[in-house]
């Protein structure tokens, strides 16, 4: 089985959804009367649309559902294996992978990266915050957080709510990421890997138990059954949840749990 480090696969599984939302080849055989879905971003969060005969989109009528980030990850696996091979995915430079996604960047292909979207979100969030309290001062109290990120403030003042949103998934897509694989990083007062057993009924309370590097090697194939098993319980418990909220009856209906339209924190 192939070893790989827990933060390439963390990296590797981004990387790969950036290629498929960036270049619009995020669609796969649902291995249904020969039909084809595909993963967009809008401004309300994941969406998964279906042909509605073969071959055909329908553009004005789409047949789309919202889905939650466990969902994306789940269809990246089924398809990574593939990917890694026979497309070219481009890597980052270096271990910082993460990016805004502003359209400017995107014609230009200058970015900046950082280390994860988490990061990343948490900087939008430390400007959006200073962004309000000028605004709720008339510009008399200055967060220091403009001066220190004034490059992603003049950025972020710029995105549209879909540029916005796309960062917020893919921070989404990258936490959960790590949440349903992090227990393959377990060790014990000896540094010693936990076995399955121990691994799987860990609840946080043994502290014996502590989390080994994020370059310590994981087995590839253990990394992405973290993920297929999840997807299968939560499907099966009925408990695949969608993030954020959607109201068109509210006068602001971009709302998400992470905090980028004033609407949640």
């Amino acid at each position: 089985m192939e070893k790989v480090k827990y933060n390439i696969a963390i990296q590797t599984y981004m990387e790969v959804f950036d290629y498929l939302i960036t270049n619009n080849r995020f669609d796969y055989d649902i291995g249904k009367d020969f039909l084809i879905s595909r993963i967009k971003i809008d401004d309300y969060g994941f969406v998964e649309e279906t042909q509605v005969r073969r071959g055909v989109w329908d553009e004005e009528h789409p047949n789309q559902k919202r889905v939650p980030a466990i969902r994306v990850l789940k269809i990246i696996t089924d398809i990574i294996d593939d990917l890694l091979l026979k497309a070219n995915v481009p890597t980052s430079p270096n271990e910082r992978y993460a990016y805004i996604h502003d359209l400017k960047a995107k014609m230009t292909g200058q970015k900046s990266y950082y280390s994860s979207y988490q990061e990343l979100l948490g900087i939008f969030k430390k400007v959006y915050n200073g962004q309000e309290l000028m605004f709720e001062t008339d510009g008399k109290i200055v967060d220091f957080a403009l001066l220190r990120y004034r490059q992603v403030a003049d950025k972020f003042s710029k995105m549209t709510p879909l540029e916005k949103r796309t960062i917020e998934c893919y921070a989404k897509l990258e936490e959960e990421l790590v949440n349903y694989t992090a227990k393959l990083l377990l060790v014990d007062e000896y540094g010693y890997p936990l076995d399955d057993l121990h691994r799987d009924m860990y609840d946080g309370r043994d502290s014996s138990v502590k989390f080994a590097s994020k370059d310590t090697e994981v087995d590839w194939d253990m990394f992405k059954d973290c993920i297929t098993n999840n997807y299968d319980y939560l499907e099966e418990e009925g408990k695949l949840d969608i993030h954020g909220t959607f109201s068109s009856w509210d006068k602001n209906p971009y709302k998400s749990e992470l905090g980028l339209d004033g609407k949640t924190k």
